[in-house]
């Protein structure tokens, strides 16, 4: 697993670090893509004037970061998890565990409740 050195000498673990951009749809496409991040964003009018007067580049960059920041998970499968811990009859060793475990699902809740939109 060292760091190989392609042919023209970059190291192949560079594309691993740095995605691809994905290709700017037409400007029709664009800005109904857009609409929808404005829309999701929650901006007050004055903000979401503001970023309607980007360029097309820039549209597009704020489109490919929203898309790259979506949550894997919406809450409720997290609520899902946290309801497989609640076994009363569970042994001192395995409630450690499951309180470790428990508590990684309830900071993952916390992340995808702040970063999610509800409504």
């Amino acid at each position: 697993m060292g760091n190989i050195e392609s042919v023209d000498g970059q190291s192949e673990m560079k594309h691993h670090i740095m995605p691809l951009k994905v290709p700017m749809p037409d400007p029709t496409e664009l800005e109904e893509k857009f609409a929808i991040v404005l829309n999701s964003m929650n901006l007050p009018p004055d903000k979401a004037r503001l970023l309607r007067q980007y360029d097309n580049e820039k549209k597009w960059d704020l489109i490919c970061d929203q898309e790259r920041f979506q949550v894997k998970n919406p809450p409720h499968t997290y609520i899902q998890k946290l309801r497989g811990y609640l076994d009363p009859g569970v042994t001192r060793k395995k409630f450690r565990r499951r309180v470790q475990e428990s508590t990684k699902v309830l900071r993952e809740l916390e992340i995808s409740l702040r970063t999610n939109h509800i409504g």
